[in-house]
């Protein structure tokens, strides 16, 4: 198998392997490709760390606009503690050079909290959406190993043993 696959299309084809399975007649069992099915799981298995990966470099993403918030709030609040430091040595317009400097300080605070509400809320959401898809396909893969298992077992118990004498008609 080739690793371009997403776990969504390695679901599709085991869904495809189950569905296309040569049924046992008279019977609701079906025989499955065990090697088939091994090879998907175990391109599953390398294909889930690429979404953890994934999922990692968002958060990733995150911690670094926070840190260019930080640092642009820093930047205007220097600024704006330079303008006001400048505005103080004239007298006629200090009350003016507070007010200014107060207000670019609130709003360079307020766009931080703002960008940062927004990249938590956008990492947040990205992080539950790939939770839901591994939860999603964790469950699929239940279910198969149940149904693989359950095939197995089926079929171990209805087959007869060699030991085991043939009843004969009227006993």
């Amino acid at each position: 198998m080739e690793n371009s696959y997403s776990i969504d299309d390695l679901i599709e084809m085991l869904e495809d392997l189950i569905h296309d399975a040569t049924r046992v007649p008279f019977n609701k069992k079906a025989m499955v490709d065990v090697d088939k099915i091994s090879d998907i799981v175990s391109d599953m298995r390398m294909v889930l760390p690429m979404q953890i990966q994934q999922a990692q470099k968002v958060v990733a993403d995150k911690n670094s606009i926070i840190s260019e918030a930080k640092r642009e709030a820093e930047s205007i609040i220097r600024k704006a503690e330079q303008r006001r430091s400048e505005l103080i040595e004239e007298s006629d317009v200090m009350k003016e050079a507070r007010r200014r400097a107060t207000e670019i300080i609130s709003s360079a605070q307020t766009r931080c909290t703002d960008l940062r509400t927004s990249t938590n809320d956008f990492a947040d959401k990205m992080l539950l959406r790939v939770e839901e898809l591994l939860s999603n396909d964790l469950n699929n893969l239940r279910i198969l190993r149940s149904s693989i298992i359950g095939a197995n077992n089926n079929m171990q118990t209805s087959a007869p043993t060699i030991n085991q004498p043939l009843e004969k008609p009227g006993e």
